[in-house]
């Protein structure tokens, strides 16, 4: 079986539905091919992560996100008032908020799709795509892989260790995702390019060291964020709003040391 071959097969030889011979073949595939191996078992992981997702409702941030879409449906629709009819998607829209969220009224916050992510991220067993302590190796990696030019600051004196990072994916955005962890508390920050009104960022303003922030406490999870107009940087941890903070403060310094 060759790579190509092991793709069009791979979800069917995760979930175990080849038949014999394909299935000998597929394992010494993977058996000598490390990158299909990697592969198959980030399959396996990520259907791990969908077994552990609560299944009683959907979760806040995808109601978040289908309101989100509506109100934007909403707004088409007014600049273009010689449309009559409703369209398909608004209809199905409209539905499901009727079925899954009575009553909900969403917040045009970041912040629950950083959680989101955090949590998702905090699932898998690696949840680092490119993992390092060098903070310089993390910046080019992020230059390399994808074009994004990140600042990561050193929080070795307050006793959080760089782990590594990643690119994830926040409302249809590629965002950089550096991890650090103290003890067994992970300390995720996110950099989103902003793009859209909806990025907003509501939830209790503070101010700390002269700067602006929101803080919003989710799932038991603390978040610290800010926007400079650009981007909007993100931190989510289980760690006291204090600690949050002065590694916001360290990371504004670094920002503006690199500028």
């Amino acid at each position: 079986m060759t790579c190509q071959e092991f793709q069009l097969h791979r979800a069917a030889y995760v979930d175990g539905e080849l038949g014999v011979d394909e299935t000998l073949a597929a394992e010494a595939h993977v058996g000598e091919c490390p990158q299909c191996r990697d592969l198959a078992e980030q399959e396996r992981r990520f259907r791990l992560l969908l077994r552990r997702q609560p299944r009683e409702s959907a979760p806040p941030e995808f109601r978040a996100r289908l309101l989100a879409r509506c109100h934007q449906e909403a707004r088409w629709r007014r600049r273009r008032a010689w449309l009559i009819a409703v369209t398909p998607m608004v209809a199905v829209a409209a539905l499901l908020l009727a079925l899954l969220m009575p009553g909900f009224r969403a917040s045009p916050s970041l912040i629950p799709d950083l959680v989101a992510a955090h949590i998702a991220y905090a699932e898998i067993e690696r949840p680092a795509e490119f993992a390092s302590d060098d903070r310089a190796q993390v910046a080019a990696w992020f230059q390399d892989r994808a074009g994004l030019r990140v600042v990561v600051p050193d929080y070795t004196p307050a006793g959080i260790r760089l782990i590594g990072a990643r690119i994830a994916e926040v409302r249809g955005r590629r965002a950089a995702y550096v991890l650090y962890e103290k003890g067994h508390a992970l300390l995720s920050v996110f950099v989103v390019p902003a793009a859209e009104a909806e990025d907003r960022l509501a939830g209790r303003p503070v101010t700390y060291r002269g700067q602006a922030y929101v803080t919003e406490e989710r799932k038991g999870y603390r978040a610290v964020a800010w926007t400079d107009g650009l981007a909007i940087f993100g931190l989510v941890s289980g760690l006291d709003y204090e600690a949050l903070l002065e590694c916001a403060d360290r990371l504004r310094q670094a920002r503006a040391g690199e500028a």
